[in-house]
């Protein structure tokens, strides 16, 4: 007995023994499996918070201060210019030294740490005339005029000297291009611009007289040739209104006048023609100047206000003209100047009471304020690398710094309607590079947000009655030898990379479709129809020799009738296209609906990106069929249900919230797709719901612009927020789709 009582206690204590080491190894990989998860959930997290981060500097805003204030002093024995009448001033773009122009034609160099005199340049050809105006274009070109009636087009032109890899300094010179006798009669030229064309033409405009404006074209001829004499035109405003202000654009003049009124003449070929007459403010205008690029007017009026105009179509066939685009926001004083920046579209404006305010064209957004001072900003200049604001105040120059990093950036140009240059209206754009560098950036997500949910729906649409119902009819009618090698099949197809289905779908499926569009569009409709009568004969036959059957042999009723069905379809869409759209139903489209058929579509996007997320959905709906309870099937069929009835009324509603979740995670899997929407969609960013065109989504948008984008610009922080945005998405729709499947569980636990 006592033997027998130790062996008992040593298996006891062996199966403690075991128990406890099974025991630890389940704590062990229960804190393995948890460690897991929690390390998932971190990383993904990290991928946010990294992907926000580069994204983070677009919502900091520009940044500057005053620097100093240089007293410009005159060369020994030079008189200073006067305050009332300030010339131009520039800056090369290292920002050592500063240039003015003088009322004695002359052009003095200064050093901008200081304000010091350097050197000065006499311009020979104005030698004895006084200079009654000049005018800095956004190429640099400096245009003066002269109180005799002259206009001269002159370069200040500096070359950086290296030593080693360190600039040492800055030789400069000055070019006299040209110089045009404009008017006969020597009056005071009180306004002039100057254009160099894309011809090499070179164009001066000057106001000579209240309501007169003399264009000379001259041709640009190599130093110590003889130039040709150039050709004048005169202008003039109506009803005899004073001009105030005279600028040259890209193929324009415009002049605004102390009525209020901009003129707009457009230069084609050897001609000029007035085209608009545009009613700005009620009072003068008082600065008037093109923003980069030489096609929007930035025109300031004596109360503060700003607005920017240029020339567009009414509608999509109507005439080009002179529109109000955008509206700034008031400066409270009268704008006395206009400063555009030569890198992008911003720009600054000086007022009476001194104060600047640094603006963006396209997003009429105020991106900095400076306060006003005792005198006023009556000259503005934005450095050449848009990194510093010179403010001319009398004699004196303020130098400013500005770190204005993304001036392009702002809400009203991701999501809301922006008008861009050309347009006729308003619209959500994205458009992020152009052949020049003066190309206005159209950043708007709202596209590309919705061609990510375009091209999820159509897939959706294509995918989820297939993979639904497909594992329906698995998981409940066929046989299990039929099942066993039906589902390792669907889930294989998951293997396939996406690269090889938009392959496929862009050179050869987009192509098929195309060639045989009626019949594809039949196929939508014959297969569902000749499918289901399939299965409503199998009802129909006698139950005797259906239970004689095995289960799923009604696929062997089935499959032909699908065939059948495609057949049908290919040989009756010629028929139906011949007989019903001419013989040609792209070109019926077009001329009836005004539909415009693309090769690479929706409908190729939707079926080629179906084939990719059928697996998935696939494979989540038949596990959830397959875990409803027997005892419910059972319990249907007793009852005298058919198994279709059982199918439709008992197992499904069941299922339901297992489909549900198979249909979100196929969400975002088609949510996230890149490289079948890169390849069989023609990328267009059109909001169109059309399935005859194409889209482009947000991960195609990233994959394409990426490579691309310069490191740390604006587009390339833009691409971060999108794939920011693109991860929310995701998200809120994962988020969304798990409080419905959590209430269908709650609705259907209890049977």
């Amino acid at each position: 007995m006592a033997t027998a009582s130790i062996g008992v206690r040593e298996k006891m204590a062996a199966a403690s023994r075991r128990i406890a080491r099974v025991k630890l190894a389940d704590r062990a990989a229960t804190g393995v499996i948890t460690f897991g998860g929690l390390f998932i959930i971190v990383c993904v997290l990290f991928i946010f918070v990294f992907i926000f981060e580069e994204a983070l500097p677009l919502f900091r805003g520009a940044r500057g201060q005053r620097v100093a204030s240089l007293a410009l002093v005159p060369p020994q024995g030079a008189p200073a210019a006067p305050r009332e009448a300030p010339l131009a001033i520039g800056v090369d773009e290292y920002q050592k030294y500063l240039y003015e122009v003088a009322p004695d034609a002359r052009v003095v160099l200064y050093r901008l740490a200081d304000g010091t005199p350097q050197r000065e340049f006499r311009i020979a050809e104005l030698e004895g005339a006084t200079v009654t105006t000049a005018v800095r274009s956004l190429t640099g070109d400096l245009a003066l005029g002269t109180a005799d009636g002259r206009a001269a087009l002159v370069q200040v032109r500096f070359r950086p000297v290296f030593e080693g890899s360190v600039l040492k300094d800055l030789e400069s010179d000055v070019r006299v291009k040209r110089v045009v006798t404009l008017d006969a009669g020597k009056r005071v030229v009180r306004d002039v611009a100057s254009q160099i064309s894309s011809e090499g033409e070179i164009l001066l405009a000057a106001a000579v007289g209240d309501d007169e404006i003399v264009l000379a074209r001259a041709a640009d001829v190599e130093e110590g040739q003889t130039p040709p004499e150039p050709s004048l035109s005169t202008l003039k405003t109506r009803d005899g209104e004073k001009v105030s202000h005279v600028r040259l654009g890209r193929s324009s003049l415009v002049a605004g006048t102390e009525s209020g009124q901009l003129y707009y003449w457009e230069l084609a070929g050897s001609e000029s023609r007035l085209t608009d007459i545009a009613k700005v403010s009620e009072g003068p205008l008082t600065a008037v100047e093109f923003g980069l690029g030489g096609n929007s007017i930035l025109a300031g009026d004596q109360h503060g206000r700003l607005s920017g105009w240029f020339r567009a179509r009414a509608s999509a066939e109507g005439e080009l003209q002179l529109v109000k685009a955008h509206e700034f926001e008031p400066q409270g004083a009268a704008i006395l100047s206009i400063g555009s920046s030569t890198r992008e579209r911003s720009f600054v404006t000086g007022a009476a009471d001194g104060s600047l305010f640094v603006r963006h064209l396209t997003s009429e957004r105020t991106l900095l304020r400076f306060p006003g001072g005792a005198l006023p900003a009556s000259l503005v200049l934005v450095t050449p690398r848009a990194d510093g604001i010179l403010v001319k105040r009398g004699a004196s120059v303020e130098r400013y710094s500005l770190d204005n990093p993304h001036p392009e950036f702002s809400w009203r140009a991701l999501f809301g309607r922006v008008w861009y240059e050309g347009y006729h209206a308003r619209d959500y754009v994205w458009q992020s590079t152009g052949a020049t560098d003066d190309f206005e950036p159209k950043l708007s997500l709202v596209p590309l947000i919705f061609g990510t949910i375009k091209a999820t729906l159509y897939a959706l649409v294509f995918a989820m009655p297939l993979a639904v119902f497909g594992a329906l009819y698995t998981s409940q009618f066929v046989h299990p030898r039929i099942k066993a090698r039906v589902k390792p099949t669907v889930e294989i197809m998951a293997a396939l990379p996406s690269v090889v289905i938009g392959f496929i779908a862009g050179l050869w499926l987009a192509s098929r479709v195309e060639t045989h569009l009626v019949p594809v569009l039949l196929l939508l409709l014959f297969l569902p129809l000749f499918g289901t009568s399939g299965v409503l004969l199998w009802d129909r036959l006698p139950r005797g020799l259906q239970r004689g059957l095995r289960p799923g042999t009604e696929i062997a009723l089935i499959v032909p009738l699908l065939l059948l069905g495609g057949v049908v379809a290919f040989q009756a869409g010629p028929w139906i296209e011949a007989g019903l759209f001419g013989g040609d139903l792209k070109a019926w489209l077009t001329s009836s609906l005004g539909l415009v058929y693309d090769q690479r579509n929706s409908i190729v996007v939707g079926l080629a990106m179906g084939f990719a997320v059928i697996p998935i959905i696939f494979t989540i709906s038949e596990d959830a069929f397959s875990s409803v309870p027997q005892h419910l099937t059972a319990a249907s069929l007793a009852l005298g249900a058919s198994r279709w009835q059982t199918a439709t009324r008992v197992v499904l509603p069941t299922a339901s919230p297992g489909i549900f979740s198979a249909v979100m995670v196929g969400f975002g899997r088609a949510v996230g797709e890149t490289m079948i929407v890169l390849m069989a969609t023609g990328n267009t960013p059109v909001l169109d719901w059309s399935p005859l065109n194409g889209m482009r989504t947000l991960s195609a948008n990233i994959a394409v612009e990426v490579p691309e984008a310069p490191y740390g610009g604006t587009l390339y922080r833009v691409l971060f927020l999108s794939a920011c945005v693109l991860f929310l998405m995701t998200f809120f729709v994962n988020t969304i789709a798990e409080l419905v499947r959590q209430r269908l569980r709650e609705k259907y636990k209890a049977i």
